[in-house]
């Protein structure tokens, strides 16, 4: 016998499994005797059995006045699941084409603004966006509390940052020196010269980071400000040993 969660998980909704189950069952019937069956409210039923006629899964011959309905052809099936197919493929290839336009927007959207973001699933998802630079990255690190808050996913994060080809440049206080992997490029400075909290500039964004066992991330989107903190990041490179 066939399940009506069967039918579901092919693309039919309930009310429409439950009826096409119906026709299934019985054969040619008039709207009258599924409404019986299924329990379901006259308008439903023939709401469902239009849809499904729709679709080319059942057909109905009149007699005497009076529609009966029965199951199409079961190979009809088979063109219901390629039209699902072709359907998926053109919404695919919608979105596409509407994904750079959509990015295009939230950037002008985001000339300035700035989000907030507390634990470390939040965080990996922003530092996730970062693998995708179109720029390089540059870091102040105040001991880069990577690695202890994140553990294993510290190395994953510079292996895509490598694959991707990305380059990368952080400055470090002196007592640091090897806390870093490639792709980075690290110079030392003195304690004093160094920030107090960790910050990455990329893009036209700056993620400030406050590391502990709830790490609290500042994502500002401002051309202005990521220019300001990138000049300002070259200005100590140039001390830097």
């Amino acid at each position: 016998m066939i399940q009506i969660q069967e039918l579901q998980e092919i693309g039919l909704t309930k009310n429409e499994a439950k009826v096409y189950s119906v026709l299934i069952g019985i054969g040619s019937t008039t709207a009258g005797e599924v409404i019986k069956k299924t329990k379901l409210h006259r308008n439903i039923v023939y709401d469902n059995l239009e849809k499904l006629i729709e679709k080319g899964l059942i057909d109905y011959v009149t007699i005497k006045g009076i529609k009966h309905f029965e199951v199409s052809s079961p190979s009809e099936l088979k063109d219901f699941i390629q039209k699902q197919k072709q359907e998926i493929l053109r919404k695919e290839s919608l979105v596409k084409e509407l994904l750079p336009r959509i990015e295009n927007e939230i950037s002008i959207e985001r000339k300035q603004d700035a989000s907030i973001f507390k634990g470390k699933r939040a965080l990996k998802n922003v530092l996730e966006g970062i693998t995708q630079s179109k720029t390089e990255i540059l870091v102040f690190g105040t001991g880069w509390g990577m690695k202890e808050t994140l553990k294993d996913y510290y190395e994953q994060w510079h292996l895509k940052l490598r694959q991707h080809k990305i380059k990368a440049r952080i400055l470090l206080p002196k007592t640091k020196k090897e806390s870093y992997l490639k792709p980075f490029i690290a110079k030392y400075l003195l304690e004093k010269d160094v920030l107090p909290s960790t910050i990455c500039i990329y893009e036209n964004k700056v993620l400030t980071v406050l590391w502990g066992e709830e790490p609290l991330a500042i994502l500002i989107y401002s051309e202005k400000v990521s220019d300001s903190y990138r000049n300002y990041f070259e200005v100590l490179w140039k001390i830097g040993k």
